[in-house]
C-alpha cells in the first residue's frame, strides 16, 4: 500500500467513525438499582437482582420516540420460553423524549423492590418486553434471586 492509498484510507475510516456517531443506538432496557435525577439515568445496572434490592426500568430509544404509546410488559419464563403475561405498564411518550423511566414506590418507602416490581413470588426469571404500535422494541431477560 502507498502512502496516497494510506491516506485515503485513513480518511475513509475517520469519516465512517464520524457518522457511525451521529447514528441512533438500538434501543435498549437499562435495569438498575439507581436512579440518578440530575443525569436522567439508571446507574448500577444489571440484569441479576435479589428480590430485595431497588429496581428501576429505563427504555432508552436513541432518539425522540417517534410513536405515542409505549407499552411495558412483564412476562414469566426466559426469552425462548415466555410465559404468561404477570402485569403490564401503558405510557404516553413524544418526540421530545429519548427515554422512558418505570419507577414504583415500595409500600415501605423509596424505589419499589425487584420482588415488588416484578410481583414474583419466588426466585425466577422474567422477560420485560417493550413494545408500541409499531411492534417490539426491546426485550430483555431478568434474574430474581432470594439472596
Amino acid at each position: 500500500m502507498n502512502k496516497k492509498q494510506k491516506v485515503v484510507m485513513s480518511a475513509a475510516l475517520a469519516l465512517g467513525a464520524l457518522f457511525a456517531g451521529c447514528s441512533s443506538p438500538d434501543p435498549i432496557i437499562a435495569c438498575g438499582r439507581e436512579w440518578n435525577p440530575a443525569q436522567g439515568y439508571v446507574a448500577d445496572t444489571g440484569s441479576v437482582f435479589r428480590m430485595s434490592d431497588e429496581l428501576i426500568i429505563q427504555v432508552r430509544y436513541g432518539t425522540g420516540f417517534d410513536f405515542n404509546k409505549l407499552k411495558i410488559a412483564f412476562y414469566e419464563g426466559t426469552l425462548e420460553h415466555k410465559g404468561a403475561e404477570i402485569w403490564k405498564h401503558e405510557a404516553r411518550v413524544t418526540d421530545k423524549l429519548d427515554a422512558y423511566t418505570l419507577e414504583g414506590r415500595s409500600r415501605r418507602g423509596g424505589y419499589a423492590t425487584a420482588r415488588e416490581m416484578t410481583k414474583l413470588k419466588a426466585e425466577g426469571t422474567v422477560v420485560i418486553e417493550v413494545s408500541s404500535e409499531k411492534g417490539l422494541i426491546a426485550s430483555k431477560q431478568l434474574t430474581i434471586v432470594n439472596q
